[in-house]
């Protein structure tokens, strides 16, 4: 994943850095050339191992997925029914980043034997109606393949990435994610750019799940009972251009295969708020994520700011900032007429 700090010119970097970034790359660049080779029952069978290594060995990873999962569940779930999603959880990422390299087999005659299409007919005639679409999803399932699939169905678009901290792993990944024909574009500027990509009839994928620093261009929204900052990015363009929004999903099938689903358009009115209809896309997705948890990444820090007078538990991880409490003031003030309380 990448980092949101600023990225270091190569040249100021440590050699021994720099080293490291290399042999980083030697063996992405060596996976992307093998991983395809492999059948796919093979390399799922790869993945839970991969899956279970790293819940295993990465104790502070596997930290953070206990602690966010025990603050949302609380006492609806033992622990060991906890650490079993969590453990799920990572094996769920860790198939989505394999079988990314293993997509260079798909072509548009194959891809649909492991994807279960749902609605990209109605996807694609809103698409023409309105001479362009903003899509939005999370990181949950297999969230590439589902970008990949939406391509292969005739909905081509722009895909914002931020920066690796290794510089050197970008092109790689950005080569995978473009192969059915996506765009691919940098973090900076990229208000702009999409915008006129859309009204060029275009369309924009937003993953819409992580949070932001409160200093970067983010509205606050309540994800599973506890404020945090996440991009406003789409919420700005359904601002500028009046288009609906159509969440985008890709749930696990216990056959191995997904349900790789285009849902109904989120319509919103002229009058909505930047973080209404931030909340309103949040809203659509949260039951999914509580009726099939562990295709969620419960792994990242999703909660790294606390309010200053929260009243519920927020992580350890979690901090507070003054950015960060000024957002919530204005939240607050979206929520008042309905007389919802944002403490």
């Amino acid at each position: 994943m990448a980092n949101l700090h600023r990225i270091e010119p190569w040249e100021s970097r440590p050699l021994g850095q720099r080293i490291r970034f290399r042999l980083e790359f030697a063996g992405l660049w060596l996976a992307s050339r093998l991983i395809p080779l492999m059948p796919l029952a093979m390399l799922r069978a790869l993945s839970r191992f991969v899956g279970r290594a790293l819940f295993a060995l990465d104790r502070r990873s596997r930290a953070v997925a206990m602690e966010n999962l025990r603050l949302v569940y609380g006492n609806e779930k033992e622990e060991r029914e906890l650490r079993c999603i969590a453990r799920a959880s990572a094996a769920q990422f860790a198939r989505t980043m394999l079988e990314l390299f293993w997509a260079r087999n798909f072509t548009e005659a194959n891809y649909r034997d492991q994807m279960i299409m749902e609605g990209w007919e109605q996807a694609r005639a809103l698409n023409k109606k309105h001479n362009g679409g903003i899509f939005v999803c999370l990181h949950y399932g297999n969230f590439e393949w589902l970008s990949i699939a939406g391509s292969f169905e005739r909905l081509p678009g722009c895909i914002v990435t931020q920066q690796f901290d290794n510089p050197l792993l970008g092109p790689v990944f950005d080569r995978l994610r473009s192969l059915s024909g996506h765009r691919i574009i940098q973090q900076q500027r990229s208000m702009l750019i999409t915008l006129k990509h859309l009204k060029n009839g275009g369309n924009i994928g937003v993953l819409i799940d992580l949070q932001l620093h409160p200093k970067l261009p983010s509205v606050a929204v309540r994800c599973l009972d506890r404020w945090l900052p996440v991009t406003k990015l789409h919420s700005m363009l359904q601002k500028h251009t009046g288009l609906p929004i159509i969440p985008i999903e890709s749930v696990p099938l216990p056959d191995g295969r997904y349900r790789t689903i285009a849902h109904d358009p989120i319509y919103f009115p002229p009058e909505a708020t930047e973080r209404e209809i931030a909340q309103k896309c949040w809203d659509f997705f949260e039951p999914q994520v509580r009726r099939q948890p562990e295709a969620w990444l419960w792994a990242y820090k999703h909660w790294r700011f606390v309010p200053k007078n929260a009243d519920i538990a927020y992580p350890s991880y979690a901090v507070q900032r003054d950015r960060f409490d000024n957002m919530l003031e204005g939240a607050v003030a979206d929520m008042a007429p309905d007389g919802e309380d944002a403490a």
